[in-house]
């Protein structure tokens, strides 16, 4: 019995170095930084630029040409970091982990087009009977009632994809405060109807609470605003 109590334990063991040690299949569905999105790196520098993302130190993931980090968290553009990557040259090269860990360290810290800062502690309880999840997904369905999007409650992040290889990275902290303001001044009006008057306004302002991960077109802010005019 104990023989066959080992080989089940060994077999057991192989399977688990076979799981941990696997290439992704059919593009790495199970792999955190599985690109998704041209960055328009050279070719020399594109597979250093992925090593040094998956040895990034801190807990993040990549969706859509995004880049979220938890401590603290943060959007950053992956062609605002490819591009500070590839403008280092061969040290980037020589170094892809380091200079991935510098350049998101500095990116990340002040706001800028292509990036974002979030607060985990956004929403404490609930406004208007929601809570965190479901706000976050009655924004979703103002802002991306069918298409791409990813959602991220737990940091107050919402990130919709357009059909032009761009995403919307928007802060539900801020829109939250937006939110907030108007029901106070309409204290009787639905839920939805308070986000669709204020999501598509800070949408049109261009932020602060939102940004892209490349400058939007017109087919861009159509796609995200809908029948709401856009910006001048």
């Amino acid at each position: 019995m104990w023989i066959a109590v080992a080989v089940l334990a060994a077999v057991v063991v192989g399977v688990v170095v076979w799981w941990l040690r696997r290439d992704p299949v059919g593009g790495g569905t199970d792999d955190a930084f599985g690109m998704d999105v041209d960055l328009g790196l050279p070719a020399e520098a594109e597979p250093a630029f992925m090593e040094g993302l998956r040895a990034y130190p801190l807990r993040a993931d990549v969706w859509r040409g995004v880049l979220t980090t938890y401590e603290p968290p943060r959007l950053i553009s992956l062609h605002l970091l490819a591009d500070a990557f590839a403008a280092r040259g061969d040290a980037a090269l020589h170094d892809p982990q380091g200079a991935v860990a510098t350049l998101v360290a500095q990116l990340a810290a002040a706001e800028r087009p292509g990036v974002l800062h979030l607060r985990a502690d956004w929403l404490d309880g609930e406004v208007d009977g929601m809570d965190q999840a479901r706000f976050a997904e009655a924004v979703r369905e103002v802002v991306c009632p069918e298409g791409a999007w990813s959602a991220d409650e737990a940091i107050g992040a919402l990130q919709v994809a357009t059909g032009q290889a761009n995403t919307m990275m928007l802060d539900l902290a801020r829109l939250l405060d937006l939110y907030r303001e108007a029901r106070e001044k309409q204290p009787d009006a639905a839920a939805e109807e308070l986000l669709r008057e204020v999501a598509p306004r800070l949408i049109a302002a261009g932020g602060p609470g939102l940004t892209w991960t490349k400058p939007p077109t017109r087919d861009d802010l159509r796609i995200v605003l809908g029948g709401v005019p856009e910006p001048g």
